[in-house]
């Protein structure tokens, strides 16, 4: 068979014309199919996700309804906490290593202003009581409010190792 260009195709033109037309849902599928195996290989190359959720929510040492009963980790301490965070990793503004008195990895936050104006709202409220602060779902500290926070900073302790407290650094920094 011959193929030519430009006018004047004749009979090859309609074989040729038949022939796309009967191969065009086959070769349709064949891109479908190579672009879903790209999609697919394309997701599984990439890295699994390290962004760690920060979480301040208002908690109880009592049972109240609407609550979720959730343990602190380092204490053992059973608390209440509200299912929704009042604030956020979308809050933090900044986020520095920093070493306790005693040798151990610290997270510093700096809030936005808004997150500045939440926590201040939050502690004023919440004095006597605790906040559970969790990170990646789990109550990491439950400090009790002894007086309103209004610099927006809040230092976050507990870490396992140093290697914890700098991926969530490096995660919340911008």
């Amino acid at each position: 068979m011959k193929l030519s260009c430009g006018s004047g195709l004749g009979r090859e033109s309609s074989v040729l014309a038949h022939i796309a037309a009967k191969a065009a849902p086959t070769v349709a599928c064949a891109w479908l199919l190579a672009l879903a195996l790209l999609a697919g290989c394309a997701s599984e190359a990439r890295l699994p996700s390290t962004h760690h959720q920060l979480g301040i929510h208002p908690a109880r040492t009592a049972s109240a309804d609407g609550l979720q009963a959730m343990t602190d980790r380092h204490s053992g301490v059973r608390l209440w906490v509200a299912p929704q965070p009042a604030l956020t990793e979308a809050d933090v503004q900044t986020a520095e290593l920093a070493v306790t008195p005693d040798g151990q990895p610290a997270v510093v936050l700096t809030l936005t202003d808004d997150g500045r104006a939440v926590l201040a709202e939050l502690t004023r409220s919440y004095l006597g009581r605790p906040l559970a602060i969790l990170v990646d779902g789990e109550v990491r500290l439950a400090p009790i409010v002894d007086e309103p926070v209004s610099d927006g900073r809040v230092a976050l302790t507990g870490f396992d190792t140093l290697e914890e407290a700098e991926a969530l650094v490096r995660d919340w920094s911008r």
